[in-house]
């Protein structure tokens, strides 16, 4: 992972004068499954926004979240070159954290970036292209409060999708939910899903991810499992791209997940003393290339 040659925090009015429901009420109807006591504790959840040139649509993505003080909103712009960031900054109702990167690193690098800077008890992660809804955090965090998960993924399997998945997404998850499965008796259908949530002592699990690029999702499912966290997965309802492209490389995407998979497998059966990381980033860097010269 590449690291932050800067970054800068903005703050904003956090007051609404046009809010006239309580704050309490507020956190009342967007966490229905939290108890008084739960509440009088005010529990945080921060939620980071990985950002990328994508100034159609990360002011309505931010202005969908439920502005009272349970929730820190977090964006890392991964190096735009648009107005993604101005368009951020004409939000002046509440607080947002910006992190910056001078140069973009890549998905996973933004998140990291983010969890640093994260101050919840909860954190989700949500794209910024809008095909997220916001209205379903309610649903990503719900198991977390209750305590009967550490890591929620939300499922447009489980959920609604109003665009037909690609042939080739599909069979990529069938492909990384078998070997999950397989590895670690744990099943998750919608396993690239970038709308998560997680408990803040999970964060230790991301310390040493190799992928902070492609591969990112697969390689943090991988570790929660690996480290025996609850993974749950809940529905949530996902739109059709309204604005831009994806930046998702099959090519690259392939070889990153089906060498996660190849790491996971080596760590879970012990084989370390007989293949080593330098190996396999060795023979991960030898296939790129050769692909490269096809592609």
């Amino acid at each position: 992972m590449g690291t932050n040659k800067s970054h800068y925090t903005q703050k904003m009015t956090l007051e609404n004068p046009r809010l006239k429901k309580s704050k309490m009420d507020e956190i009342e109807e967007f966490h229905p499954s939290v108890s008084s006591v739960q509440k009088s504790k005010e529990i945080l959840t921060s939620i980071v926004i990985p950002l990328y040139n994508e100034e159609n649509s990360i002011k309505e993505v931010i202005n969908r979240i439920p502005n009272h003080r349970s929730y820190e909103i977090i964006v890392v712009d991964d190096g735009s070159t648009d107005t993604s960031v101005k368009k951020v900054q004409e939000i002046t109702d509440r607080e947002i954290k910006i992190i910056k990167h001078e140069k973009n690193q890549g998905y996973g690098a933004a998140l990291l970036s983010g969890f640093k800077h994260a101050t919840g008890d909860i954190i989700v992660t949500i794209d910024s292209d809008g095909q997220h809804n916001p209205e379903d955090i309610p649903n990503l965090i719900k198991p977390i409060i209750s305590d009967q998960a550490d890591f929620v993924v939300g499922s447009r399997y489980f959920g609604k999708c109003h665009y037909k998945v690609p042939f080739y997404t599909r069979i990529g998850e069938y492909f990384v939910r078998i070997c999950l499965k397989f590895l670690f008796r744990k099943e998750v259908c919608n396993n690239q899903s970038g709308f998560r949530s997680f408990s803040s002592n999970s964060l230790k699990i991301f310390k040493n991810m190799r992928h902070t690029t492609f591969g990112f999702c697969t390689e943090t499912l991988f570790e929660a499992a690996y480290n025996k966290l609850r993974i749950s997965e809940v529905p949530i309802n996902v739109n059709i791209r309204k604005y831009g492209k994806s930046h998702i490389h099959i090519f690259k995407i392939l070889i990153a997940i089906s060498f996660c998979i190849l790491t996971y497998f080596v760590k879970r059966f012990r084989l370390n003393r007989f293949i080593s990381d330098y190996f396999l980033a060795k023979l991960k860097n030898q296939i790129t290339t050769l692909l490269r010269k096809f592609t």
